[in-house]
């Protein structure tokens, strides 16, 4: 029950953690996911908190690589094969045995077979983590496309050569030719039996997309087993379980490719459900690691005086020559596919680039405890160094990438997606605007996507509060001149203020006063018409609209009728409005948006004929359509580029999923 709950309070730290980094995104993610569990460390209950580290492996890793593995490119691995084989296995065994070397040189007191562990565990570098720090430059995607296709392979040449140095650590010996021997078995045993799995999965899953049997649940679960299956197949034939997932992963991506717009629904479900895994999974890792950060501290501090100090510095040193051997290996042993004007910068781009990250932290985690208690290096030691790169990584890659990456002055594109996207919603809101012969069905399409342009602002409660008093105000106002001129009854007058009172209390949305609201808009609309479902109906209506319906009923068992009283109200509400926004000089606030669209939407029940469905439908096709036909004539004109239309139109297919799979709300 305890890690129940440890595993909820880490999944709201990742939530908290998420939220911090959208405001203040100039911090790397991975340092708010560290300082979230380092106050949580801070509860009694989370000091030395322990785990199994296979199942984290298992549960953790697993799942993480093989996302990674099939939404890898299968195009440019297979260009860029030699710059795999080159950064992947090359690279990871020079930085292993050179930097291991020279660490055990300057610090002794680091055991070789250690080293190796050490250097090990920081060779796997995560892409991911930074390219969230780039610029969109198109003169750097294929350095990003190599550091992709490195990270993938990398993570499990890390873990060989992980297993190998703690091999070597725990039995005192090691031999180069049964190192290479377990290496190439594990390499490519894993490989293959990653791929027949993957491909006997592959198979299953055309079959289910052929019968018709491609529903999101179906497919989605087997393919979450597959990461976990492939692992354990591969471990119990003493294979690397983690290349093996990597090679199930890359199988399931060609799936993915061929797939194109087959399954359509089942894809973007899965994309959706991937996204939130891998987070989710990132978090926890980085997460605990905050956890464990005071815990591991505390030990070496009281274990050994000055210690500390010393692997901070040899945490400093590792990512030095780790850096240097990157630099130079990718100026003169990576093949770049096409002549670049600026290699130098290719290379340094790729080599801070390399930062450690969530596969490291995850190996940090896997090391065994160390059962000399004489020796000065011990398990909690060795994380610590490898947090130190990490942050250190992570850290210089966050200041220099969006340098290295960043477009002339003159190439900058001159107003962002968020701008574009307006101007794309408010011309679909023009073009259904013109719609005059169904001004209900226009007035309902036009307010959904009028909601879009103000979803990002922050309302102000008191300053909205103010503007429905100042429309009520003058609506009042106007109400009572038409009942001092006769054209209103006494009777009217009266209802109709009672009216304005009691909306004026439903768009406070007070929870008491709602729930008054809805039992006495139920109980008089049950006596009304004797009958007891109309009234049951009426509590379940919110009293925003239902209140609305309620005053028509009343005004109509008077024989009376509200609707032109309601129009003049309507128009004196709306000129008040507009005259604060000129004495304001201001444009539509959040507020204002929200108070006018109050009342658009009251006189549209009250006084327009209820709206057709089939219309409203063929609106919102019309205002998607405008949508294309803008970013399109946007694309004709040389005003945007791909990847800005390609963003514009997501936001349009997603606003038209968004509608069908709720079309039924915005009929009321």
């Amino acid at each position: 029950m305890t890690s129940t709950f440890f595993i909820l309070i880490i999944l709201l730290a990742v939530v908290a953690a998420v939220i911090g980094h959208n405001h203040l995104s100039i911090i790397p993610l991975p340092l708010y996911f560290i300082f979230v569990g380092i106050v949580i460390s801070l509860f009694p209950l989370y000091h030395n908190f322990t785990f199994n580290p296979e199942l984290f492996l298992f549960f953790v890793v697993t799942p993480l690589l093989y996302n990674e593995a099939q939404s890898a490119s299968r195009y440019w691995i297979g260009r860029g094969a030699i710059n795999i084989a080159s950064l992947s296995i090359a690279l990871v065994i020079a930085t292993v045995v050179i930097v291991g070397a020279a660490l055990h040189l300057l610090f002794p007191v680091l055991p070789l077979a250690l080293a190796f562990a050490l250097c090990a565990i920081v060779t796997p570098t995560d892409a991911s983590a930074v390219s969230a720090f780039a610029k969109p430059n198109p003169n750097f995607q294929i350095p990003f496309t190599i550091l992709q296709n490195e990270s993938l392979f990398n993570d499990a040449s890390g873990f060989v050569a992980f297993d190998l140095a703690l091999l070597a650590f725990a039995t005192g010996t090691f031999s180069v030719n049964g190192a290479v021997g377990v290496f190439i078995l594990e390499f490519l045993g894993g490989l293959v039996i990653g791929a027949i799995i993957g491909a006997l999965f592959h198979f299953v899953r055309k079959q289910l997309i052929a019968f018709g049997d491609d529903r999101p649940f179906v497919m989605i679960a087997l393919e979450l087993i597959v990461p976990f299956l492939v692992y354990f197949t591969a471990e119990h034939l003493n294979l690397s379980g983690i290349l093996a997932v990597v090679a199930a992963g890359l199988v399931q991506g060609v799936e993915n490719d061929n797939l194109q717009l087959i399954s359509t629904r089942m894809q973007l479900v899965r994309a959706n459900i991937w996204e939130i895994v891998e987070e989710a999974l990132t978090g926890f890792i980085f997460i605990l690691l905050g956890v464990s950060l005071p815990t591991i501290i505390s030990h070496i501090t009281s274990r050994t005086p000055g210690l500390l100090l010393q692997l901070i510095l040899l945490g400093f040193v590792l990512y030095g020559l780790k850096l240097v051997i990157r630099l130079l290996w990718t100026r003169y042993l990576v093949w770049m596919h096409v002549q670049s004007k600026h290699r130098w910068t290719d290379s340094w781009l790729m080599a801070v680039s390399g930062a450690s990250g969530t596969i490291s932290l995850s190996l940090a985690f896997l090391l065994p405890t160390i059962t000399n208690h004489n020796a000065t290096i011990d398990r909690n030691a060795l994380i610590f160094v490898v947090s130190i790169v990490i942050l250190l990584s992570l850290t210089v890659a966050a200041i220099t990438v969006p340098k290295i990456t960043q477009l002339p002055a003159a190439t900058v594109e001159e107003k962002p997606l968020a701008q574009w996207t307006r101007e794309m919603i408010m011309t679909a809101m023009n073009h259904i605007r013109n719609n005059t012969d169904h001004p209900a069905e226009a007035q309902i399409v036009v307010d959904a996507l009028s909601q879009q342009l103000h979803q990002t602002n922050r309302s102000n409660h008191r300053e909205r509060r103010k503007l429905y008093e100042l429309a009520y105000a003058a609506e009042h106002a106007a109400i009572t001149e038409m009942h001092t001129h006769g054209e209103i009854t006494a009777d009217e007058f009266k209802y109709y203020k009672e009216f304005l009172d009691l909306s004026l209390l439903t768009v406070d949305n007070n929870l008491v006063q709602n729930l008054l609201l809805r039992i006495r808009f139920g109980i008089h609309t049950g006596r009304l018409y004797q009958d007891l479902q109309t009234g049951q109906d009426m509590f379940f209506t919110t009293p925003l609209i239902a209140e609305q319906y309620y005053w028509q009923k009343q005004f109509a068992a008077h024989h009376e009728d509200i609707r032109p009283i309601e129009e003049v109200g309507f128009q004196a509400a709306l000129a008040a409005l507009k005259g604060y926004r000129h004495e304001k000089g201001s444009g539509i606030t959040v507020e204002l948006h929200a108070v006018q669209r109050f009342y658009r939407e009251r006189h549209r029940r009250i006084n327009m004929p209820s709206p057709d469905e089939q219309v409203v439908y063929q609106l919102f096709l019309a205002a998607f359509h405008a949508e294309y036909e803008f970013f399109q004539a946007a694309i004709n004109r040389g005003d945007i580029t791909i990847d800005m239309a390609e963003a514009l139109q997501q936001h349009i297919v997603f606003d038209e999923m968004a509608y069908i799979q709720n079309n039924g709300t915005f009929i009321n």
